[in-house]
């Protein structure tokens, strides 16, 4: 590695990196929208090896280009690539991840329009046919790498916490330096230096004029005619998800249940379904969620929904999320304030809730951050799908189901591999096969253990494993198939940031977890808790570890720790009732509420007294697309 950076620090408008190379390499910044250069001051000392050297490189904020300061935009930490290296002969021979950031930089350009229909192909950047003369000019426009620089795992660990703002002229203006974890396209780490400048705005609510905000309030408009047409005579309740065209499990719960109590009548049902990341959507289909909504004095929603970033329903409707999943290691929502792909802190969908379910009351804390909402809006009622999830006949039923279409499933053992994805959210998921999985060697191990491999992956990643033929009979993607159901026949389940773990917890099997990019990953995504101080079994940083752990069952030897299993409630199985009780029929259900707490108010909603008393509902804010389990 040419370059270690040990430390990243700020004297008042200084930048001060602390690196070490052991071939004279030297560290600078690169701004690629305008292919520029920023060069460091430095200070070079004989390091301990021979050819090691500490380089102490400085940098003024102000004059970081002269007599001016760093232009706005992100800058990334790089080495220049000399003019006899940038180029795709050179490349292909040395550096082939060069030409996969020169494919991603390429397909950026080819307009946004141009890419959603190649995407609704399949074709993505590294699957187009760029011209090589157009791969080679781009390596001649773009002599930086970032692959031959590394980062101390302390530094990684802390670098969420370098951002400063400078404010000037009284402060009416400032300029804000945050330095950025991230994986390129190669999922190889990178820092940016992101320099922004800001005016004062003393209305944050109120955004620049956009076509955004004007869609934003024409939706608005629309759904106050909507419901002033079809305001509901009876208590009727909608059932609506915007990111796949079926009923989660939690919503199917509560849905099923009613109709067994014989609450249809009173409580009339309408169902809405439709995935709106999958292409571009048009405006009859929002219109007719924005129909639903407005006809309904009860919704209930799961994950994002995007609709609630355009309207807010009034006083009259109760919004509830049912939100299908346990708490995991990673952030979501609002704990990810400041991190890429974060809702916006006046308008967003989290912010409409009424109601959000958690599994008990220990999980307040953590909820009240991610959705942004006060803890008496969060109804402790488990999770509706666990309802019959450790059914004895229930269990058998999924067992015998899944033996019959996969009989290999009884001849050994079953290992469930069902990771998070990676990137922001639904529109960004993906899942780094090629850095984290090596095919052989998970087949060999199978084959030395006699056992079958399963990957279940999350349902927004669009990519599936490619299993070559020669490893068929042992490594297999299932991830059409319900995870709750594949646990039913698992031995063990394989995971990392995700929740899931919680209900293989609560069939008693063992978890490992799998977190290659442990570090990376908390520094660019955001994580909660630490997957080494809270995981409930063993952790592998490293591929090898982790096959050792599935060769040896090291697992068997590491019980989980009883305190992170959500069993508060779970395990009686009426959270569906609970649910139904306490929001439909405004029973005050024990251990629900917050202790003395009563009903939240509709018309307190965001921590508003009156929700169209003085409020600018003016807003250009993006649609965060912040849905996970």
């Amino acid at each position: 590695m040419a370059i270690v950076i040990e430390d990243i620090s700020w004297e008042r408008v200084f930048l001060r990196v602390t690196y070490r190379t052991d071939d004279g390499g030297s560290l600078k910044l690169f701004r690629v929208r305008s292919r520029q250069f920023a060069s460091f001051r430095e200070e070079r000392e004989r390091g301990e090896g021979a050819s090691d050297e500490v380089v102490h490189a400085t940098m003024n904020l102000t004059q970081g280009l002269g007599r001016e300061p760093l232009g706005d935009g992100e800058w990334i930490f790089c080495q220049q690539v000399s003019p006899a290296e940038a180029n795709l002969a050179w490349a292909r021979e040395h550096a082939p991840y060069q030409i996969a950031l020169a494919k991603k930089r390429l397909w950026g350009e080819l307009g946004t329009l141009k890419r959603r229909r190649l995407a609704r192909s399949g074709v993505d950047y590294a699957g187009f046919p760029f011209d090589d003369g157009q791969v080679d000019r781009d390596l001649r426009d773009h002599p930086f790498d970032t692959h031959g620089i590394a980062y101390r795992e302390e530094l990684v660990e802390r670098m969420r916490d370098l951002s400063r703002v400078f404010r000037y002229v009284e402060g009416k203006y400032s300029m804000a330096a945050s330095v950025l974890p991230e994986t390129d396209a190669t999922d190889y780490f990178i820092v940016k230096l992101a320099v922004d400048y800001y005016v004062k705005n003393k209305t944050p609510r109120t955004r620049r004029f956009s076509l955004r905000q004007l869609e934003k309030r024409a939706f608005r408009l629309y759904y106050h005619f909507a419901r002033k047409l079809l305001r509901p005579k009876e208590s009727t309740v909608l059932f609506l998800k915007e990111n796949g065209e079926e009923p989660t499990e939690n919503l199917a719960a509560v849905r099923d249940r009613m109709v067994e109590r014989g609450l249809e009548e009173a409580f009339p049902v309408i169902e809405r379904y439709r995935n709106t990341f999958t292409s571009r959507q048009s405006l009859g289909a929002w219109l007719k969620d924005i129909d639903a909504i407005a006809r309904s004095r009860y919704i209930f929603i799961d994950d994002y929904c995007p609709v609630f970033n355009f309207i807010e329903p009034d006083r009259d409707t109760v919004l509830t999320q049912v939100w299908h999943a346990g708490v995991g290691f990673k952030s979501v929502g609002y704990a990810r304030f400041g991190i890429s792909g974060s809702p916006d802190p006046y308008q967003s969908a989290h912010r409409r809730y009424d109601y959000a379910l958690v599994g008990n009351e220990q999980l307040r804390d953590i909820y009240a951050e991610v959705f942004g909402i006060e803890q008496e809006a969060l109804l402790a009622t488990g999770m509706p799908r666990l309802d019959h999830f450790l059914d004895a006949d229930r269990q058998a039923s999924a067992r015998e189901d899944l033996l019959g279409r996969y009989p290999w499933m009884s001849q050994g053992r079953v290992i469930v591999f069902a990771p998070t994805f990676r990137g922001a959210g639904q529109k960004t998921a993906y899942y780094p096969y090629d850095t984290f999985i090596d095919y052989r060697a998970l087949w060999e191990m199978c084959e030395r253990t006699n056992s079958y491999f399963v990957f279940e992956m999350h349902h927004f990643i669009d990519e599936r494993p490619e299993i070559s033929p020669q490893y068929a009979d042992r490594l297999f993607d299932l991830s059409d198939e319900r995870l709750s159901e594949l646990l039913s026949v698992a031995d063990v389940l394989v995971t990392d940031y995700s929740s899931c773990f919680y209900d293989c917890l609560l069939l008693e099997k063992p978890v490992v977890f799998y977190v290659p990019d442990k570090v990376e990953y908390s520094a660019t995504r955001g994580v909660q808790r630490s997957v080494d101080d809270m995981a409930p079994g063993i952790v592998c940083d490293t591929f090898p570890a982790f096959v050792e752990v599935l060769e040896t069952a090291g697992y068997a030897a590491v019980p989980p720790d009883p305190s992170m299993i959500d069993r508060c409630l779970e395990g009686t199985g009426y959270a569906a009732d609970r649910v139904i009780d306490t929001v439909l029929l405004g029973e005050d259900v024990p251990g629900v509420r917050c202790a003395g707490a009563t009903r939240v108010r509709p018309e307190v909603r965001n921590g508003k007294l009156d929700k169209y008393n003085g409020y600018d509902d003016s807003d250009d804010s993006d649609d965060s697309d912040d849905s996970d389990d």
